[in-house]
């Protein structure tokens, strides 16, 4: 019987640092990748009660060993699983990603755990958020240290951290063998979370627009393999990340990868997500910006800018953009644990306000349970109720006939039982990642 709940590959947990242990002195000791000199300064700045100093110094660490684990793969990959055009094998590692990619990134090619990336992800707000410009207070010892412990025992407690074994042995087979259904990574595949098969997808779409000769017959064989067992579970995004790509292969006259994408697109009737025109790239581009903006430092200060760029666009959205750009509003109208962007957050709301009752129900129906990013803010009472507060006020209560799952979530948020929609949306959000 096929295992729903099967994972692929699965980055590790770290050093072990017992829970009751929050002395600076005795969780420095187990960052193996540090020098005694790099270890004293975080202790020195922690005694003279420099936290800030201390959580910053052992952040930052943590983040260029990340990033550098992740560069090994080549800059290339991570554009393409990124969806960024602006990143190709020149690029720096340091300037190309935001502390949030990198953590998303790490936590989907098997560097961290699923435990491990969403301490970091606390920890990176914590850090966004105290080192801004809207902290009116400076950060105290208790989070300084949950920082410092997150930092060590997940990235610098390791003397070389690396892509998961498990994770590097699938994607050269992914790219070096055409597979059989028969094979049981392939059933794993495709019994796995919508976490894994995501990754596996970006995988094959990025060697058919860029490799050539054996390694994209490899891929094309191996998504026309896939594509029907995998289409039904696919996020739209995803799906149209698909579509994106048979039109960028075909504009570029790779008749090869356009015929073989044809083909897996043909499968499954998937020609509905192969965008028409590039305007609905401007409008990725500049959510994608915003987004990175919201989980960045000073994010407060720097959202109206971003979100004035995304509505300037105008107020009709492309449909292959539609998704991206009621995330990256949405996460500006929710904000974080210390609030929202006074600037940003009215024309976030009177975006949202504008989507049309149809395209709200789609995305209640067809995306709110793959994404993510909305699910990781909906587990949070107050961010419930204000969501819950926009769908009444601009009449947007009334949906029936959803998917169960996804029908629970909006009843839970409409009648705003904040604690149900909670205990949903983790449930959701768990079910993508693990």
């Amino acid at each position: 019987m096929s295992n729903n709940n099967v994972q692929l590959w699965q980055g590790p947990d770290g050093v072990m640092i017992p829970s009751d242990v929050n002395d600076t002195n005795q969780i420095v000791s187990y960052a193996n990748s540090l020098t005694e000199k790099q270890k004293n300064q975080i202790v020195a700045a922690f005694q003279i009660k420099a936290y800030d100093m201390a959580a910053e110094y052992a952040w930052k660490k943590a983040m260029v060993k990340l990033k550098e684990t992740l560069a090994t793969l080549g800059m290339k990959f991570i554009g393409e699983m990124l969806g960024r055009t602006d990143i190709d094998e020149y690029s720096s590692i340091d300037t190309a990603l935001t502390d949030y990619t990198t953590i998303e990134l790490a936590e989907q090619l098997g560097v961290v755990s699923t435990t491990a990336a969403l301490k970091l992800r606390q920890s990176n707000e914590l850090i966004t958020h105290f080192f801004s410009k809207d902290a009116t207070e400076e950060i105290d010892n208790i989070s300084a240290v949950q920082v410092i412990k997150s930092s060590i025992q997940y990235i610098l407690g390791e003397s070389d951290i690396s892509i998961a074994i498990e994770f590097s042995n699938f994607r050269d087979r992914l790219l070096s063998e055409t597979l059989q259904l028969k094979d049981p990574q392939v059933d794993q595949v495709i019994n796995s979370p919508l976490f894994y098969i995501r990754t596996v997808t970006s995988i094959l779409l990025s060697s058919i627009k860029n490799d050539k000769g054996a390694r994209l017959e490899h891929s094309l064989a191996n998504l026309n393999l896939l594509i029907k067992s995998i289409w039904d579970n696919l996020g739209e995004n995803d799906k149209w990340n698909i579509g994106t790509a048979y039109r960028d292969v075909t504009a570029a006259g790779n008749t090869i990868a356009s015929a073989g994408l044809k083909n897996a697109l043909l499968k499954v009737g998937g020609f509905d997500f192969v965008p028409e025109n590039l305007r609905s790239v401007t409008f990725k581009k500049a959510a994608k910006e915003l987004l990175e903006t919201h989980f960045e430092m000073n994010n407060f200060y720097n959202e109206p800018l971003a979100i004035k760029k995304l509505a300037n666009l105008g107020s009709t959205i492309p449909a292959p953009a539609l998704i991206d750009c009621i995330q990256a509003y949405m996460v500006v109208f929710l904000g974080n644990s210390y609030g929202v962007s006074r600037a940003a957050y009215p024309i976030a709301v009177e975006k949202l306000s504008e989507i049309s009752r149809e395209r709200w129900f789609y995305y209640f129906e067809k995306v709110i349970t793959t994404d993510s990013v909305v699910l990781g803010k909906l587990m949070s009472s107050n961010k419930v109720s204000k969501f819950s507060d926009f769908l009444n006020s601009y009449s947007f209560n009334d949906f029936t006939g959803l998917p169960k799952d996804n029908q629970q979530l909006y009843d839970a948020v409409i009648n705003n039982k904040t604690q149900k929609a909670v205990a949903i949306s983790k449930t959701l959000y768990n079910r993508i990642k693990e």
